[in-house]
């Protein structure tokens, strides 16, 4: 009659469940991400010129997405406030570059819409309205801008 060690066998199948485990969900993962489609952005114009308007009243609203502009490449040249703090959504409007210019910013910015106000004499290629709708601008007090 064989005498087993019942000590050793369960450590030993427990290290391959989870070796095993760990495979497969490699395996899972790797599947997931091969089929998504990569989120392509535009290669960032540097050449533009943006201004950043806080149209929301929240604290550094306007900041916070120059800052996100400035990260991917492109450049904010002013940041202000709007004419008031009642829009509900992001605008990218281009004003002295056509349309297609501007929707890689609206698309970086998200659920922003886009516009073409084309103004003689505007200093900016285009100008963003933080509205409401802005993930990266947490409600907090102080001065809006």
């Amino acid at each position: 009659m064989a005498v087993r060690k019942r000590g050793r066998t369960r450590p030993l199948a427990l290290i391959g469940m989870l070796v095993l485990g760990a495979g497969v969900g490699a395996a899972i993962l790797t599947l997931v991400l091969r089929t998504r489609e990569p989120a392509l952005l535009p290669a960032a114009d540097p050449d533009l010129s943006i201004e950043v308007l806080n149209g929301c009243g929240t604290s550094g609203a306007g900041e916070r997405v120059a800052m996100l502009l400035r990260g991917a490449g492109y450049r904010v040249d002013a940041i202000g406030n709007a004419d008031h703090f009642h829009y509900h959504d992001d605008i990218v409007i281009a004003r002295r570059v056509a349309l297609k210019q501007a929707e890689p910013v609206a698309r970086l910015l998200g659920r922003a819409s886009v516009i073409e106000q084309r103004r003689t004499g505007h200093p900016y290629d285009i100008t963003i309205v933080v509205g409401k709708v802005r993930p990266l601008a947490p409600e907090s007090a102080g001065s809006p801008n």
